[in-house]
């Protein structure tokens, strides 16, 4: 039995309390105060003025200048909703002290993160195809052209996010959409949510699972939810595993990076495969992936294992 990663903290505060706490505070912070905090960062970066640059956000393909802008308010509403705002309360309110690392970090388990996550994108390539193509109940028609709309609207704001010029574009942006999201979002979903779904199912799989589920609803895509959960399950069994919240926030920097990446040298001509294509691979492909995945993870796994002394 691994129990690296469950947190004994806040013993004398009620898990549901904290769950909901960092839950709330973590989603305002971010949608709320992180993004005024943001948008007052990024003025200096636009030429139009405070109402300029808001008028400018609500038609952003309209405006390319407003790319750089917004990227900006984004990575400054991610770091104070999901690394700021977590680290004020459970530090400076409730005098808790966070530590996700019982194990230290290595550089074969750093290699096996690095292949797992790589694998693993073939492995959900067919779930990120059903999730896509997913068609609710004939009731649900109407709640449905919503769902689509606001997905399409997404697609549309992703690509232009994405369509970086320059190098020095890309590198911002891995810093804004890898980098920051990986820390921010680990501390929150795997660090926080999963210990206290632990601490209230008495359950490691099932917090892990809750938490994935959890860290897929939240961003609000229903079109990825499933896809970006079975994603959340993986990040959350390297933290188990390992014991060591870095492990999943590295998996999740690749998984994030690899993506900008891939779109960036697809738009340069340098990439055939469009990452941002819902279609899955082929199932030898997948089949493939999916036997190697496995071996990598059982191997990865096997690193954390305690010692037998011998005789």
């Amino acid at each position: 039995m691994y129990n690296h990663s469950t947190q004994p903290f806040a013993e004398h505060i009620g898990p549901w309390k904290l769950l909901i706490i960092t839950v709330v505070s973590s989603f305002l912070g971010f949608q709320l105060l992180g993004i005024l905090i943001g948008v007052l960062v990024a003025l200096p970066f636009y030429d139009g003025g405070a109402m300029g640059l808001l008028n400018a956000m609500a038609d952003p393909v309209g405006n390319p200048d407003v790319r750089m802008p917004i990227l900006i308010i984004q990575g400054v509403g991610s770091a104070f909703g999901l690394i700021f705002i977590p680290w004020f309360i459970y530090t400076k309110i409730f005098s808790l002290q966070l530590n996700f690392g019982q194990t230290r970090a290595s550089l074969q388990p750093v290699i096996y993160t690095v292949l797992i996550v790589i694998f693993f994108m073939a492995v959900n390539s067919p779930v990120v195809e059903w999730n896509q193509n997913i068609q609710l109940p004939q009731a649900f028609s109407g709640f449905e052209q919503v769902l689509k709309s606001m997905e399409k609207d997404l697609e549309v704001l992703t690509k232009y996010m994405t369509s970086f010029e320059t190098t020095s574009q890309f590198l911002f942006g891995v810093l804004i959409i890898a980098v920051i999201p990986a820390i921010g979002e680990e501390l929150v979903f795997r660090g926080l949510v999963q210990n206290h779904f632990f601490r209230i199912t008495k359950n490691i799989h099932v917090a892990i699972w809750l938490a994935a589920l959890l860290f897929g609803a939240i961003h609000m895509q229903f079109y990825g939810m499933f896809a970006r959960m079975l994603l959340g399950v993986v990040f959350g069994y390297l933290y188990y595993y390992s014991g060591n919240l870095f492990y999943s926030m590295l998996a999740h920097f690749i998984n994030n990076g690899v993506a900008v990446l891939a779109v960036y040298m697809y738009n340069k001509g340098q990439l055939e495969y469009d990452m941002e294509s819902a279609e899955a691979l082929p199932w030898y492909q997948v089949l493939l992936s999916t036997v190697v995945f496995v071996l990598l993870f059982l191997t990865f796994i096997r690193n954390f294992k305690p010692k037998k002394s011998g005789a």
